[in-house]
């Protein structure tokens, strides 16, 4: 029988930048930016891509939302470098945010109303101590500080 954990197993797989490729229609759609100007930014250096075997670019979803948050800057006025700078300053929260993500994908507990995640120690509370996120039913969701198993 399949376990919260495994199911959540498969979300964190979704959440991993290599396990999701998307076309670089794909990325034009979602972002609103030409795919002339996709492989502009990419001949550039702000992008990446990796080639299918079929000699198709495939772009990440961290690279998707890379595109994403280079229009919006660009959409509030920045130049292109000065939009790609600001993002680069900023993309390593995202890393950072994923990874912690994943990492929490592993700690999930099914409860009577929903699932429980652990989010790890809280800073200045007892170390046997974690900050737990429950996501019930009906879209409730509550934090709670309470000892780890």
């Amino acid at each position: 029988m399949e376990t919260p954990t495994d199911r959540f197993r498969k979300v964190k797989n979704l959440i991993d930048q290599d396990a999701l490729l998307l076309s670089i229609g794909d990325v034009a759609t979602a972002t609103g930016v030409s795919t002339r100007q996709i492989r502009y930014w990419e001949k550039k250096g702000y992008i990446n891509s990796t080639l299918s075997e079929s000699g198709q670019r495939k772009f990440t979803y961290f690279e998707l939302l890379t595109v994403g948050m280079i229009q919006s800057r660009i959409e509030a006025g920045y130049t292109l470098s000065g939009a790609v700078k600001e993002v680069q300053e900023t993309s390593g929260v995202f890393k950072e945010l994923r990874k912690f993500l994943q990492e929490r994908m592993d700690q999930v507990n099914e409860i009577s109303t929903g699932y429980e995640f652990d989010l790890g120690e809280v800073e200045g509370v007892d170390e046997n101590k974690h900050l737990f996120l429950s996501l019930e039913k009906g879209h409730k969701r509550s934090f709670k500080v309470k000892k780890c198993k």
